[in-house]
């Protein structure tokens, strides 16, 4: 990775954990694309914590990701992309659990 890639990474890791912290903590469900108040039917607090928590686990994800680059090699690249889009697809899942349930 270049040095323009690794901070760009770094970035973007600090930006994910950032709007984890605000739908998490300070409880902006606004941030989260396609909430609404009118087909939520669940617990909100708990959608909250548990989407803010998911989302900073991902920005940690990547935030480590220059990290482990720097550790293992470029060779490593393949398997941590594959890694952060199992996160992100059991992310959805998960998200979309809390916010239909009946």
């Amino acid at each position: 990775m270049g040095t323009f890639s690794t901070i760009a990474t770094i970035m973007a890791g600090i930006f994910i954990i950032y709007l984890g912290y605000l739908i998490g903590v300070k409880k902006m469900l606004s941030l989260i694309i396609g909430f609404s108040d009118h087909t939520f039917y669940g617990d909100k607090n708990k959608y909250a914590k548990r989407t803010g928590f998911t989302a900073i686990m991902l920005g940690i994800l990547v935030l480590v990701l220059p990290l482990i680059v720097l550790i293992f090699g470029e060779g490593v690249l393949q398997i941590y992309k594959y890694i952060i889009v199992i996160y992100v697809v059991i992310m959805l899942i998960v998200a979309n659990y809390w916010r239909f349930r009946f």
